[in-house]
């Protein structure tokens, strides 16, 4: 069985009692945008309706989240953030290009020039200017950079931007479980408010006859004004709590189509609950998490960022050696031209910096130490969640089961109630009330249900998606 959302209603299975809320849905205040309907000459587009049972809407908003897409587009620009880095470190080759003039005969001094160029220095040009161009090759080698010797041994530096990919990585894992989760959550509630609609709608038409029959012996004088003010009540209520329900009911498919990104009419959802499969042995699936669960795995991605900032720092107490080579070609307008290569090789060496970097490594040594304490905390959390988590599924468990019995003594009562009934008319109004408390039950039943199931998801998104809590 699966319900279909509409822009203008909820169109269920035709029993009698549906098709009354398929009527009442059409007068409801519904926005202007979603009540809207085509002129008469227009026709309406078709659109196909897609049925969907809960996991395959998970999956899908899995893959269309723009949440789960945001979180995956941040891990690859941070993987390619590290790999620009550690290319810094790699030798460099680049070119130059110039043209200028210079006021005068001698290029002495001009670009590491140390002897004048007799040739350039005969070009017959303008008086006291000289034309040139110049062009040609440069090569770069960062030979020790950041504790790195030509790049063969993993700087530091992109040690720790790997490490942060690893921890977008595993935020974005996060992420996926929480959108997971509130997909579940709008999905259950949906199915929820469809089967609660289907209750209140009975409630509000027993309360209507059992109105009817407490004003009826009022005036046989049979009801006192206490009954007569009690029967209403109920009714007012009754019909209260249906009206409510049936705002809820539709703005719950309106949500679950959102969170899609479609239109309402063009999605089915399936009215029954899904089964839920049996609970992992905790040990196990604790044993698990205290090595796999993203968050252990973020943390870990932390302090291993960590022990590179120390690296880093450390780093910076050595000298930093570049060798360099440039080849000049230079020239005039006229093409005469002359080259010269020049190769060195700059020492940059720390001598004093008033205790700046001992600072800085004492600080990483500092919060090297904090992620590692950090670690044993989140393993310690990571247990408690899983524990209250695993408890709550079995009070929630517990409580479905003890509404289930309710239900089943409620019914007990109006079944003989309403073997009396057929033989004497004077329990009528306590089979009414009896079905009312059985309506009641059962209502109960459902939301007790619905959180037995909320838990089972709470329990997988604790478990970072290590169990799976629709059977399959």
């Amino acid at each position: 069985m699966s319900t279909r959302f509409s822009s203008l209603r909820v169109r269920t299975t035709f029993s009698p009692v549906r098709l009354l809320l398929v009527a009442y849905f059409a007068f409801l205040p519904i926005p202007r945008q979603f009540s809207a309907e085509p002129s008469a000459n227009a026709k309406a587009p078709h659109k196909p309706v897609v049925s969907l049972g809960l996991r395959e809407y998970v999956e899908r908003i899995a893959a269309e989240s723009p949440k789960i897409l945001t979180s995956r587009l941040d891990e690859a620009a941070a993987d390619y953030e590290a790999r620009s880095t550690y290319a810094s470190y790699l030798p460099h080759l680049t070119g130059e290009a110039r043209v200028g003039y210079i006021k005068g005969k001698r290029l002495t001094g001009f670009a590491g020039l140390q002897q004048p160029d007799r040739e350039l220095n005969n070009v017959p040009t303008a008086p006291n200017t000289r034309e040139f161009t110049q062009e040609g090759p440069g090569l770069t080698i960062p030979v020790f950079k950041d504790g790195s010797f030509l790049g063969i041994n993993v700087p530091p530096e992109v040690a720790r931007k790997r490490a942060h990919r690893q921890v977008i990585k595993f935020e974005g894992s996060l992420t996926t479980q929480d959108v997971i989760l509130s997909a579940t959550e709008a999905y259950l509630r949906a199915i929820r408010a469809t089967r609660l609609l289907e209750l209140r709608t009975k409630h509000f038409a027993l309360a209507q006859k059992e109105a009817a029959r407490v004003e009826n012996r009022a005036t046989s004088n049979l009801a006192t004004a206490e009954e007569l003010g009690a029967a209403r009540r109920l009714l007012e209520t009754s019909r209260a709590s249906s009206e409510a329900q049936q705002g809820e009911t539709i703005y719950s498919f309106l949500a679950v189509a959102d969170l899609l990104g479609v239109d309402a009419g063009s999605i089915r959802i399936r009215e029954n609950y899904p089964e839920p499969s049996a609970l992992p042995d905790f040990e196990m699936i604790a044993g698990l998490s205290s090595k796999e669960h993203p968050k252990v795995r973020l943390q870990e991605a932390s302090i291993q960022g960590a022990k590179a900032d120390v690296a880093l720092q450390r780093s910076r107490q050595y000298p930093s050696v570049k060798a360099e080579s440039f080849d000049f070609q230079y020239g005039d307008f006229h093409g005469h031209a002359a080259n010269q290569w020049v190769s060195f090789m700059s020492v940059s060496v720390p001598v004093f910096d008033f205790g700046e970097t001992a600072l800085a490594i004492r600080s990483a040594d500092l919060k090297l130490r904090a992620e590692n304490e950090r670690l044993l905390a989140v393993q310690q959390d990571l247990r408690k969640e899983l524990v209250d988590a695993f408890v709550q599924v079995k009070q929630s468990g517990a409580a479905f089961a003890k509404a289930g019995s309710d239900v089943a003594e409620q019914q007990r009562v109006a079944t003989r109630l309403e073997e009396q009934a057929k033989l004497d008319q004077a329990v009528l109004g306590q089979l009414n009330s009896a079905e009312l408390k059985l309506l009641d039950s059962k209502e109960a039943l459902e939301e007790a249900h619905y959180e037995l199931l909320f838990q089972y998801a709470r329990f997988q998104r604790v478990t970072a998606g290590e169990w799976k809590w629709i059977a399959r």
